[in-house]
């Protein structure tokens, strides 16, 4: 039995390796594929094959001859229809969905807000929905991915615990995956923007970097019972998302936090509320942040630190704080050479980083991910589904 689990280990982290190399560098044939990954050829053809096999790969156009002679190079691409995922970024206020196909490209997306249900029949509800339109796209779905702010243990397929929802040690991942028949994977929504820039940023081998997400949040929503602007923080550290002994990476806590304090910051309520309408207070909110982060910055050592959300659609605003009442980040930044970097403030980003989840995970050496996803995301089962499920 052991040699059967090593044997299948080393098929898949095979083809992880081959596949991984043709999403980086698509347009390249079987003899470089050898060269760089330091195969024997007939192991990369034999792989090649079963990913055409299964509708992975195709071969684009014949290069030309070497001036030595021999066969001409045939280049290989990478299928943008052997399958998509969809990923959901759920918050009290509602949820944004998007299908991606291999390359990040958008499919389909939707927002709204989550059904009048319990949490866990909500969710399922709203994926249900969105399965009529999944299935007209004709293409088969490998995959849901949950992004959810909390404490998420990835791998058990578990939300360990969220304030906005009110959840404690909740299953999600097994239940879904049973109702609808793919992997179903849950995360934590500021990993999810670690994993959406790792996946954005996978020909450059940028591996080491923190990511902010920040949402206003309104006392008013559905499960929301406080108002003011949340903090998430991923972090990526050699090519993988550092999740904690605990699960509990990135729950982010200011400089002027206390035990007791209710919230991420020691600033007082009535100032977290006028957050988004009051410059100054949304100032005042920027200083104690970004004063935190300083340190967070000095001591990890980061390539980049990558701002989402909220901030990033303020981004000049924000310019304009740093520069004359916090100069320590940018005398930071310069110091450790690492960049600061604002997103677009696009609302999928949450979304796109679950389901790139998927593919990051997927494209990986199984060795070298950062764990058990908890659920079956290997080739095996990628083959299994879109035998079954393409049209």
């Amino acid at each position: 039995m052991s040699v059967q689990i090593n044997n299948n280990f080393q098929k898949n982290a095979n083809i992880s390796m081959v596949a991984q190399l043709l999403w980086k560098t698509p347009g390249i044939s079987r003899v470089e594929i050898a060269r760089r990954l330091e195969l024997y050829r007939s192991t990369v053809s034999n792989i090649i094959n079963t990913l055409i096999e299964n509708g992975v790969v195709f071969e684009e156009k014949e290069g030309e001859a070497m001036p030595q002679g021999g066969r001409k190079p045939i280049f290989l691409g990478l299928n943008e229809r052997f399958g998509c995922v969809l990923g959901i970024e759920l918050q009290p206020a509602g949820f944004h969905a998007v299908v991606l196909n291999v390359f990040g490209r958008a499919l389909l997306s939707q927002s709204g807000e989550l059904p009048d249900l319990p949490f866990n029949e909500a969710v399922e509800a709203l994926v249900g929905g969105l399965m009529p339109a999944i299935q007209a796209l004709e293409i088969p779905l490998l995959g849901v991915c949950l992004g959810i702010p909390g404490i998420v243990d990835t791998a058990g397929g578990r939300v360990l615990k969220s304030d906005p929802f009110h959840l404690t040690d909740s299953a999600l991942s097994r239940p879904l995956s049973e109702r609808f028949g793919v992997p179903v994977l849950v995360e934590n929504d500021a990993n999810c923007i670690a994993w959406y820039e790792l996946a954005s940023n996978r020909g450059n081998d940028l591996k080491n970097f923190l990511c902010l997400n920040t949402e206003f949040q309104t006392e008013g929503a559905r499960f929301g019972e406080t108002t003011g602007m949340s903090v998430g923080l991923g972090v990526a550290v050699g090519g993988a998302v550092y999740s904690g002994s605990r699960h509990a990476a990135g729950e982010f806590v200011s400089q002027s936090w206390r035990g007791g304090t209710h919230g991420q910051t020691g600033l007082p309520a009535e100032r977290m509320r006028l957050v988004k309408s009051d410059p100054e207070a949304f100032a005042e909110w920027t200083v104690d942040l970004f004063s935190s982060l300083a340190t967070l910055v000095a001591v990890l050592d980061p390539e980049a630190v990558f701002v989402h959300g909220e901030l990033a659609r303020r981004s000049e605003a924000v310019g304009a704080v740093l520069r004359d009442r916090v100069p320590h980040f940018g005398t930071i930044l310069e110091r450790t050479g690492c960049e600061l970097r604002f997103g677009t403030g696009d609302d999928l980003a949450v979304a796109s980083g679950a389901a790139q989840m998927f593919y990051m995970n997927l494209f990986s050496v199984p060795a070298c991910t950062s764990g058990d996803m908890g659920a079956e995301v290997d080739w095996d089962s990628v083959f299994e589904l879109t035998a079954r499920n393409r049209p």
